[in-house]
Formats: structure tokens, sequence, C-alpha cells
């Protein structure tokens, strides 16, 4: 059953630009504001992964100050603060390794020779560099878009940079270990 609920606010997660989207043009925006408090919170006491703890911190901010503030531009912000997370935490296993994409790899291989160390801990990086790059995008479509764009970005422009970064990530390091080893 915690899986199936860890599940579903993952689904919602990534749902997430296209329930604020739609919501603003329902006028729901507080309804919008309840979800993702609820969503932060039930994660929260889900006891998931501790490095994740900035970003359901982030969902619940947001969401609070949307109805404190009754501002729906707080709902727009969250992929801002998701991305800012997101380069933290990555960051932060820079400076206490493992690396972030080390512990992916490792999921896969875990016997990773020290190249792979080397190489997982340069892609980190590449994230970090993505994901502030990203954050910036995000922040010029919560002020300067009209919410089609916003949700075109956040909803799915976004995914898809990540989707590429990680395989072609994943494609690069097969192609570096082959290298390596002959």
């Amino acid at each position: 059953m915690k899986q199936v609920i860890k599940g579903i606010i993952l689904l919602c997660m990534i749902l997430y630009p296209f329930l604020v989207g739609w919501g603003l043009s329902q006028g729901y925006f507080l309804w919008v504001s309840v979800l993702l408090i609820t969503l932060g919170v039930v994660r929260l006491f889900s006891q998931g992964n501790a490095l994740l703890l900035p970003l359901t911190w982030f969902a619940i901010l947001c969401g609070t100050l949307s109805v404190l503030l009754k501002d729906h531009a707080w709902l727009k912000m969250y992929p801002v603060f998701m991305s800012v997370g997101a380069g933290i935490i990555f960051a932060s296993t820079l400076i206490r390794p493992p690396s972030m994409i080390e512990r992916f790899a490792r999921l896969v291989e875990p016997d990773l020779p020290e190249s792979g160390i080397l190489w997982t801990r340069k892609v980190t990086m590449v994230w970090c560099g993505f994901f502030v790059v990203n954050a910036a995008i995000a922040l010029y479509t919560v002020v300067f878009a009209p919410m089609k764009i916003w949700v075109i970005y956040n909803g799915f422009i976004s995914y898809v940079l990540m989707g590429i970064l990680f395989l072609g990530e994943f494609v690069l390091r097969k192609r570096h270990q082959r290298l390596n080893q002959s």
C-alpha cells in the first residue's frame, strides 16, 4: 500500500504543471494549493529518502504561500524551487560522496571502476548546471510567459530535456567504459 501511495504522489508531481494549468484556468487555484500542500505533507510523513526533504518542504511552502497570500504565482514557482532543490541535492552529493549519478550508476553496476566514479562525478556537475539553467527558464516562464507557455515548458519540455540528459549520460557512460576497458 505504501508503494501505491508513493506512486500516486509521484504521478501527481509529474502531472503538477498540467493540474495547475487546468486548475487556474477553471478558477480552482485554492484547490490546487491544497492538493500541493497535501502531497507535500503525505510525502513528508511517508519517511522517504531524506535527500528529498527540501523538495517536500518546497511543495508545502509554495502551496501555503499561495493560500495565505491568495496568489497563484506561488503555484507556478514550484517547478523553479524543484530545480533549485534538485540542484542543491546533486551539489551536496559532490561535497559528501558518492555523487548522485554514481548512486544511480551503482544501481545498474554495483562494482563501478574508479574511472566510472570520476565520470559520474563530472556528470553530476553537468546535472547541477542543468538544474540552474532549468530553474532560470522556469522562473522566466513564471514572470514573463503566458500560462500556456508555462505549462508547455514545465510540464513537457523540461521533462524531455531531463530525459535526453539522462539517456545521453547513460549511453556516453557505457561508451566511456568500453573505451577504458580496451
